[in-house]
């Protein structure tokens, strides 16, 4: 019997045009806050569109991937792809396929500036879903397409460029499986030819979700198994293959309920961290899945996320100070339906924050990138925003801070106020009070505390000041600003979004 690991209290704020609930769990949480969101976006038309992968671009931009029903040629699903700017902004969208259904699950940015793009047709190839990969230029334009499979259902799930220059693809396959279903690598050249392909997997249904690089020059695979592990209805699968491919270990995690792995990538320490569901342990219907395991796949800790609905981990990345962050769904909490789920944890897998954003119907985040300035952008769908019936969703998160307090106003008078606008583009203004005569500094800072700019370093009279700031050439994204005068010492935020 299932015994639930969270107590909860919520509260709800409303941030640039989401609702966003904050969680507080019952663990141990010390100057832990969820980051700000700097802006959200929506992507679509009167029908649905979905965004399944999104990437930080070279340019600091987003690239997104999925499916539309509201543009392209097909009545079914179409390939969707969407360039957006840092500021979230849409610079272009392009759309594949023929006139049946076509999806995206993956996409990357190539070395040469373009971008590879995974998922299924039922446009092309041989019968059922073939595997469908799609090269472009760095504008969208294909460049090349091309289908793999056989007379059964075969899809991708995710791609990457290897070092040879060409392109890795997982998923499964129906056509070429040992049992009812295989997980299935395929090796392209840089033209998109195959130049190795392998079947993973047992005389049951078993297949991948997922697909990473690991230091070894080898790859992870995270999925679902039916061949191995306790669970007659499928466990969490976790796959090494060296570079060519060939298993070098297999592990099964969960119970004798149903067990999915979505997502996994390789820890600092060697070891592996994957994300998913339970059914077999947790607090309600199904739970989100976070286990950390060693360099050979060998679990040092399992834990689980949720109430008593369902609530599952889509995607998860090691973040900077060595913990993990997760980013899914939930039923249990928001504010109804569906709602977009971020549980951050720190290495040993205990919660330090989580927050949930949507509203009353489904959102949903399908995946998760850390950008170059320490925070997150996500990708999804919701249905409670946007022109039509499920829509491209992109929420873009700052960087996360410890919470700094100020040090108590020894001396009386002393006033740090918020800066105006904020947030801002690109200049805002900071006032400030000084009761007496004194030496200040005024400085800003970025997130990694790295200093940008020195205001103001003078001594100043009794009185009220006022100094702009100019962020121009900087990166949105939060920064702070700080005052020392004498012993009296106070730091705020601000938020830039160019």
């Amino acid at each position: 019997m299932k015994s639930s690991i969270l107590r909860f209290i919520s509260g709800k704020a409303f941030i640039a045009g989401i609702s966003l609930s904050i969680i507080l769990l019952d663990f141990p949480i010390l100057n832990a806050q969820s980051p700000d969101t700097l802006w959200t976006r929506t992507f679509g038309g009167t029908n649905i569109d979905i965004g399944h992968a999104v990437r930080q671009t070279q340019d600091g931009g987003y690239i997104i991937a999925g499916y539309t029903r509201s543009f392209g040629t097909a009545s079914g699903r179409n390939v969707w792809l969407i360039k957006v700017s840092p500021s979230g902004s849409e610079q272009w969208n392009q759309t594949y396929g023929g006139n049946n259904d076509d999806e995206a699950n993956a996409v990357q940015q190539t070395s040469d500036g373009g971008y590879i793009i995974a998922g299924y047709t039922k446009s092309f190839g041989m019968g059922g879903n073939d595997v469908f990969l799609i090269k472009t230029d760095s504008v969208g334009t294909a460049q090349w397409t091309r289908t793999f499979g056989g007379t059964l259902d075969d899809e991708a799930y995710g791609v990457l460029e290897t070092a040879d220059g060409g392109f890795l693809v997982a998923g499964a396959t129906s056509s070429f499986a040992t049992g009812g279903r295989d997980a299935w690598l395929i090796k392209t050249n840089a033209s998109g030819n195959e130049t190795w392909s392998r079947a993973l997997g047992g005389l049951g249904s078993d297949g991948a979700r997922s697909v990473s690089a690991t230091s070894d020059s080898g790859f992870i695979l995270s999925g679902w198994t039916f061949s191995y592990g306790p669970g007659a209805v499928g466990n969490a699968w976790l796959v090494k293959t060296d570079a060519l491919g060939y298993a070098t270990w297999n592990k099964a995690f969960g119970g004798t309920d149903v067990d999915r792995a979505l997502s996994a990538r390789q820890t600092s320490d060697g070891g592996y961290i994957l994300t998913g569901y339970t059914s077999s342990s947790g607090a309600g219907l199904d739970d989100m899945l976070l286990v950390k395991t060693d360099s050979a796949g060998n679990e040092q800790w399992t834990r689980t996320f949720g109430g008593t609905g369902r609530d599952y981990g889509n995607a998860v990345q090691q973040t900077a100070d060595g913990g993990y962050i997760v980013a899914g769904y939930t039923l249990s909490f928001g504010s109804g339906g569906d709602d977009v789920w971020i549980v951050r944890t720190d290495s040993a897998g205990v919660l330090k924050w989580s927050a949930t954003y949507g509203g009353t119907a489904s959102d949903v985040a399908h995946s998760l990138d850390r950008t170059s300035d320490g925070g997150y952008i996500i990708t999804g769908h919701t249905l409670s925003r946007g022109a039509g019936v499920h829509d491209v969703w992109l929420l873009r998160l700052g960087a996360e801070v410890t919470a700094v307090e100020d040090v108590p106003n020894v001396e009386g008078g002393f006033t740090l106020y918020q800066n105006y606008p904020n947030p801002f583009n690109p200049s805002t203004t900071i006032n400030y009070q000084l009761p007496t005569i004194n030496h200040l500094t005024l400085k800003v800072f970025d997130v990694l505390g790295r200093e940008i700019a020195t205001l103001v370093d003078e001594v100043k009279n009794a009185g009220e000041y006022s100094v702009q700031f100019d962020a121009s050439g900087l990166s949105s994204g939060v920064y702070y600003y700080r005052l020392e005068a004498g012993m009296y010492v106070s730091t705020k935020k601000m938020i830039l979004i160019q």
